[in-house]
Parts: structure tokens; sequence; C-alpha cells
């Protein structure tokens, strides 16, 4: 506990230094320094063991939330951005085959032209199992399972006088001329999957096909990776329409905790890790809005030939304001 507080402190830290100059022919900041955005989006969450690319048992396991539209509100205070989103009521497909999900995300982020970080908090609650080839006559529903992914993402842009990653990231800044930069990236993480029932089906859960993992009820990792990548933001018109892609790749270590049925377990596992994304729209001096899509990827081994894998991706529109004052009495905002 008192390492993951010094490195905490030593990332806050970081984060604050990371003020730096920029070139005024690439970059600008808006007059108009506060933003409110609305944000709508379908996400698709998976947890699988044995995922079929990196393994050749023929065990597969996928554990998923129903999908259904997300929708939410941000609030841009300067450097600050604060979002919330919740599921939209009545949007889960197909309750009666995939059961019903309940969802919530949270995330507060600081971003600075050399670096910055985001903080952020999401879960699932409500899931459904697939075993083997995914159909709908192996489906079963785990209503009381929840999945929840929590942590503290960093980076840095090695090109910052030229490349604003905060400008594709939460369109608080302006870029003016097409631009791109190397950056790393560093999350540290927790994320668990736990449910009152095994979450091996009791017909398949054997040593032979799940070693370790077998008779699971809950897998909780604490991971910490590096992802170095990059970034680019193609600019048109003076930048007011852009194309920003990114994509990251990286490896870490995660420690896990596994409760099973008749016994819990500890251990290190290697952790393969990968992230992209792609953000196309309008940067305006008053409005802005984009469309966007995300991929997130985390792999873990567990004695060969089991594996398992969080993957999320998402699809998403987004449109917002700015204006000259949020709160005139409180100047700091």
């Amino acid at each position: 506990m008192r390492r993951i507080v010094l490195l905490l402190i030593f990332i806050v830290v970081f984060c604050c230094m990371g003020i730096a100059q920029k070139d005024s022919n690439y970059i600008v900041q808006f007059e108009r320094p506060y933003n409110v955005q609305f944000n709508t989006w379908v996400n698709n969450f998976d947890f699988f063991i044995n995922p079929p690319r990196f393994t050749n048992s023929q065990q597969l396991l996928q554990l998923s939330p129903n999908s259904s539209w997300q929708t939410g509100l941000s609030l841009g205070l300067k450097y600050v951005t604060v979002a919330f989103g919740v599921q939209v009521p009545y949007t889960n497909r197909d309750e009666k085959t995939f059961g019903r999900t309940r969802f919530y995300d949270f995330s507060f982020s600081y971003y600075q032209s050399r670096s910055g970080g985001e903080v952020y908090s999401r879960s699932f609650s409500g899931i459904y199992r697939s075993t083997g080839m995914i159909d709908t006559s192996s489906i079963s529903k785990l209503p009381d399972a929840n999945i929840q992914m929590h942590g503290l993402t960093l980076y840095y842009n090695f090109n910052h006088r030229k490349f604003s990653y905060r400008s594709a990231l939460s369109m608080a800044e302006f870029q003016k001329k097409s631009s791109g930069a190397f950056l790393l990236m560093m999350n540290l993480g927790y994320r668990k999957i736990d449910s009152p029932q095994p979450l091996i089906p009791p017909d398949i859960d054997v040593i032979k096909n799940y070693g370790e993992l077998t008779g699971m009820r809950s897998l909780s990792m604490t991971h910490l990776n590096i992802r170095p990548g990059y970034a680019y933001n193609f600019c048109m018109n003076g930048g007011t329409w852009f194309i920003s892609p990114s994509a990251f790749a990286g490896l870490g270590l995660a420690s896990y905790q596994i409760k099973s049925i008749t016994d819990n377990s500890r251990g290190i596992s290697p952790e393969f890790d990968a992230h992209a994304k792609l953000s196309i729209g309008r940067n305006g001096k008053k409005y802005f809005f984009n469309v966007f899509a995300t991929y997130d990827a985390n792999l873990n081994m567990f004695g060969y030939p089991n594996f398992v894998a969080f993957q999320s991706t998402s699809i998403g529109f987004n449109a917002g304001f700015r204006f000259h004052t949020l709160i005139p009495a409180i100047k700091w905002l």
C-alpha cells in the first residue's frame, strides 16, 4: 500500500509539471475556456477465458454485459474534464435471452500539452455467459454477476510544441496544422469479475480444461503496464475539421487473486495491452462535435494454455458548447 501511495504522489507531481510552451503556428487556446459536452455511445465489453486466437484450447468461455446505449455529460474546466455516463433505459437487447445489465461510467481527467492523466471508474451489473461457438443455445444468464474496472492512465507527449493530444482527446485546444507525436502511456488499474455462483459451467469446469481457473467465482487483478504509441491530428480548413487516429501497445504485470468454490489462490500474471482510438469531427470556437471509435484489450496468461482477456469496443457521438465564464465568483475554475 505504501508503494502505491508513493507512486500516486509521483504521478500527481508528474502531471503538474506538464505545462509547456507551444508553437502558436500549430496550437492555440480557445478564448472560451469552459465547455459542456453531451455524449452517447454503444459499448461492447467481453471477458474471455481461452480466446481462440491465443490458445489451442477448445474450451472458450465468454462473459459479457448485455449491450445497450449509454449517455452522459461532461464539463470542461480549462485543463480539467469531469464526465459521467449511465445506461439509457430500455435499450438492453432481448433481455429474455441476454438478461439485464446496469451500467455507470465516471472519469476525471487533467490534460496539459506535455502530459496528462485520467482517473476512471466503470461497472457492469448483470451479465450473460456463452461457451464454444457463440449462439443463443449456449447462453445462460448471471444476473448477480458484476464486472468492474477502476484505474489511472497517464500519458507523455514527445512533440508537445506541435501536436496537441489534448485537442484529440477532449477538444479543449485548437490545432491549426497537421502534426503527430510519439506518446508514452502508463496505466495503473484494478479489474474484477465476480459472481455468487461459479463463472464456468459445471459440465466443463474441470482442471484439464481450465487449470488454476477451475471453479472460479471471482477474479481480481491489480495491474501496471506501459504502452508506447503514436497519434496524429490530420487538420483541414485551418484545423476546423480533423481526423485523429492513435494506437498504443505494451506489456505489464498483474497481481491477481482467484476465489473458487473450494480454495483461493494468488499470483503474478504477465499482461499484454492494446488501445486504439479514431476521432473525426469539427472543432469550432463555440460549437464542436465528433464521431469516435475506441478499442481496448488486456490479455493475461495463467499457465499455458489458459489465457483470460478483457476486451472493449465502443462507437459514439459527442457534441459540445464553449462559454467564457463558469461561475464569476469563483475565478480559479
